[in-house]
């Protein structure tokens, strides 16, 4: 029996005392990775964990030169959370800058001192106003185009942080229900990934064939099948802008 992993990054939510518990119970035939349901900034030894899996997992995108994370506001933060918003790194000894763009994204630098102080990421904004997500885009992928192997590492970087700050018997019980360790490679896993601005449509291009994909929240996620080992990396996800009915532009 298939798992949602909504469901599962719940059951790894009981296993971290900030975790909020906002997933729906198992109900479906796929399992599902939502890469927006994450409502704090972990701390920086957490978030690196993530950059570890990009290195180990790389040969899924070999022409992706880095991980991003971006700040997405939250449903409780008000209009102007973007603005002016900066991000930080306060160790015992010295605080590193995290520059930001404008969409909010950054690349988390390496630092063996904020590691060993377990510093935490920080906004100068009120806690719990923003979620965030992992993006990792390959060199050459058409405007609005996904390419599954990008999404796949970017799993995997999900994953890794998930599995950093939560313990043992926790990832065991999820190893368990999934049949394997390599969480992102259980059968059938579909990753949620946000999408601004929204689109309309989000459709898998496998050869000849044309594969509609879950369109969800508004047009703010598709669900991108991960799992699916009958898919190489190299196949590419179509999306269609939603107001303009066009490829939106390439980003986050």
């Amino acid at each position: 029996m298939h798992l949602s992993l909504l469901t599962v990054l719940a059951i790894l939510a009981l296993g971290h005392s900030a975790a909020h518990a906002d997933a729906p119970a198992d109900t479906g035939q796929a399992v599902h990775v939502n890469s927006i349901r994450n409502p704090e900034l972990k701390s920086y030894r957490v978030m690196a964990a993530g950059l570890d899996a990009f290195d180990d997992h790389h040969a899924l995108a070999p022409k992706a030169r880095e991980v991003r994370f971006q700040l997405i506001p939250g449903p409780d933060a008000p209009a102007d959370a973007m603005q002016d918003v900066t991000l930080r790194i306060p160790g015992n000894d010295t605080t590193i800058t995290v520059p930001l763009s404008a969409d909010g994204s950054f690349v988390l630098p390496r630092s063996a001192q904020a590691d060993s102080e377990d510093a935490d990421l920080v906004t100068n904004r009120k806690q719990g106003q923003f979620r965030w997500q992992a993006s990792v885009r390959s060199d050459g992928v058409p405007p609005g185009m996904r390419r599954l192997g990008d999404l796949r590492l970017q799993c995997q970087v999900m994953v890794a942080i998930a599995k950093k700050e939560t313990p043992f018997l926790i990832r065991t019980l999820v190893a368990t229900k999934l049949r394997t360790t390599d969480w992102c490679s259980a059968d059938a896993l579909k990753m949620g990934t946000h999408s601004d601005p929204a689109i309309a449509s989000a459709t898998l291009l496998d050869g000849e064939r044309r594969v509609a994909l879950q369109v969800k929240n508004g047009g703010t996620s598709f669900l991108a099948p991960v799992g699916d080992t009958r898919y190489a990396d190299d196949t590419l996800i179509e999306l269609v802008y939603k107001d303009t009915g066009d490829a939106p532009p390439a980003s986050l």
